[in-house]
């Protein structure tokens, strides 16, 4: 289903669904990133989401998620810099209760949902006790079961305020791993750079890369590209770039769809770190 699609609830009358977002800022074979902008009082009405997607916070907001299948309905305190996870769920509908405008950026991840489609399949977590629990590590999405042929997700909520950086062995890099798989490789994480760090050399990946600015400046230097906060940036799979200094400490919001190098480079010691 999508927008303009029309679902009918247990009770009432036929609800035509709309878009998940207010417009698509970017889209390629593996995202699609959106803004969502409610004002006080407005509503995001009923929708469906078909992908995981991840939700980056820019305007905080007091939030009330309700459902068309009758569950109670949620509050939520969304504040500046907080990412939620997110697996296909419900329809529902979104009502910003707070008396400031509310604003996000909302990531949706095809290749654990629409692009599976051609026969992909998802792995059971491992490392949650229930749904909606974590455990601390970075977290696995798994189809849990189909219901009127429509997938049910595991929904995983992460606050990475509680999640400890840790420490790369590139000088002046750390990172908050937020979720990983080990069969392709792919992962997203929350990376620091300290004022003045940053990759040393030239160099390419084994997929595509994908970083959203949520603090400070990070410049390539050869090409003089500076992210700063709100900046998404694309780096596709095989193009050389770098080397990278950080102009103030900078955080970065960091996607590979894919193993993240050809070979372990040489600025770092740790097999670990560049995966």
């Amino acid at each position: 289903m999508a927008s303009g699609d029309v679902v009918t609830p247990p009770e009432g009358g036929p609800v035509v669904l709309i878009d998940i977002g207010d417009r698509v800022l970017f889209e390629n074979e593996h995202l699609r990133v959106w803004e969502l902008v409610l004002e006080p009082g407005e509503v995001q009405d009923w929708h469906l989401h078909h992908n995981p997607y991840l939700i980056v916070v820019i305007e905080e907001g007091h939030n009330r998620m309700e459902f068309l299948d009758g569950s109670e309905p949620r509050r939520m305190h969304e504040t500046v810099g907080n990412i939620v996870f997110r697996a296909p769920g419900t329809v529902h509908k979104l009502t910003n209760e707070g008396s400031t405008r509310y604003r996000n950026r909302l990531i949706e991840l095809k290749d654990l949902g629409e692009n599976l489609a051609g026969g992909g399949t998802m792995s059971e977590p491992e490392n949650l006790s229930e749904p909606g629990a974590y455990s601390g590590a970075a977290p696995d999405c798994g189809r849990v079961e189909e219901q009127d042929g429509l997938a049910r997700f595991r929904e995983i909520l992460l606050d990475v305020d509680d999640l400890e950086w840790v420490d790369k062995s590139l000088a002046g890099l750390a990172q908050k791993m937020l979720w990983r798989d080990d069969a392709s490789g792919a992962s997203i994480a929350l990376v620091r750079f300290k004022p003045g760090a940053g990759v040393p050399s030239r160099h390419a990946h084994a997929s595509n890369q994908f970083m959203y600015c949520l603090s400070g400046r990070y410049t390539y230097l050869p090409t003089g590209i500076t992210l700063t906060p709100g900046s998404f940036y694309w780096n596709p799979k095989g193009s050389l770039h770098g080397p990278t200094r950080a102009e103030e400490e900078s955080i970065l919001l960091e996607f590979y769809d894919g193993p993240h190098y050809p070979t372990q480079p040489d600025w770092y010691s740790s097999p670990e770190d560049a995966r």
